[in-house]
């Protein structure tokens, strides 16, 4: 793996009148994840808006994003937080795969952080704000260069 790539891209592969699923991928250029949750076109149009210029200014709160449910059959979950006064924004991801057999307690799990910059997320939100209105296409969010 390319060591100085890293992104986030949530993508649609499934929609029908209630929901929608995603299929999520994220890199920081040691770890990757996949995963497909479902979710609907409000959760991830209330998540977008909340992403609108973020940060406002260095202290502002967490913004946390999750779908699908944690130790069940999916789920992901976004935590963009600011890290220095300059305005780079770390995004945490926890990832957990889809068990259809449930056969063993273990689950495929990641946990990786990513480095971005304020007008990365600019472009992802309206890229998001795209994805959730029409349940097609994808959002992508790419980070700094390790």
């Amino acid at each position: 793996m390319n060591n100085s790539k890293s992104f986030i891209e949530l993508k649609a592969v499934w929609k029908d009148d209630h929901m929608f699923e995603l299929s999520i991928t994220a890199t920081n250029g040691y770890f990757l994840g996949t995963t497909q949750v479902y979710n609907t076109t409000e959760a991830l149009s209330r998540f977008a808006e909340s992403l609108f210029r973020f940060p406002k200014d260095k202290d502002e709160h967490p913004i946390v994003y999750e779908a699908g449910i944690k130790n069940g059959y999916a789920y992901f979950s976004m935590k963009f937080y600011c890290i220095d006064p300059a305005g780079h924004i770390g995004v945490q991801l926890n990832m957990e795969s889809n068990d259809l057999k449930q056969i063993s307690k273990a689950k495929d799990t990641v946990t990786l952080e990513i480095l971005v910059e304020p007008n990365a997320i600019d472009n992802f939100q309206r890229e998001l704000m795209h994805l959730a209105k029409n349940q097609e296409g994808a959002a992508i969010l790419i980070g700094v260069h390790n």
